[in-house]
């Protein structure tokens, strides 16, 4: 894991570039911690009701960070871009004021898959291989076939002779640093 002052560095870096690039001149109390229940790189957790901003705090995974520290600062900038928005009153999510916002200030739109294993599936209709990080808990179809079935009449796009067949499973991603 990485060390204390090295992680409150990169944060504070990222603050003052997501200020910079949302021109947010003072930062309220916004901490940052792990959280090794999350099984994504990070998430802003922020707490208000419509535009009033009560307080936000930053989780990010260890997990993620021990196969992928070179991200450190990207996504720490993402989810200061995420407090950011909503500090100003702004919609927080994924839209273009956050997309501009995060390459203003050098972060990342995207964390990366965490390692894992991928259940494979196959179409019976189309033969192509789909991959998932979840098994499927009941009949799944292939959104490609099952849109050109519903076209034409007689044929049940969701018949469960079309669902997908699980075919294997996999581990996919870099192998994690000793």
């Amino acid at each position: 894991m990485l060390a204390p002052r090295d992680l409150d560095l990169a944060y504070r870096q990222a603050l003052d570039a997501v200020g910079r690039a949302l021109r947010i001149p003072a930062w309220p109390e916004v901490p940052v911690r792990w959280n090794r229940r999350l099984r994504r790189a990070g998430r802003a957790i922020i707490e208000g009701h419509g535009n009033a901003f009560r307080r936000a705090s930053i989780e990010i995974s260890p997990a993620y960070f021990e196969v992928y520290p070179e991200d450190l600062y990207g996504i720490l900038v993402h989810e200061a871009v995420h407090v950011g928005l909503a500090l100003r009153g702004l919609p927080f999510g994924h839209g273009p004021d956050f997309r501009n916002a995060c390459g203003t200030a050098g972060g990342q739109l995207h964390g990366r898959a965490l390692p894992g294993r991928v259940y494979r599936y196959r179409c019976p209709v189309c033969e192509s291989i789909l991959e998932r990080y979840r098994r499927l808990a009941r009949d799944r179809w292939c959104a490609v076939c099952a849109e050109a079935a519903g076209g034409r009449e007689g044929v049940d796009p969701y018949s469960p002779v079309r669902a997908l067949v699980l075919v294997g499973t996999a581990f996919k991603g870099p192998e994690p640093r000793p």
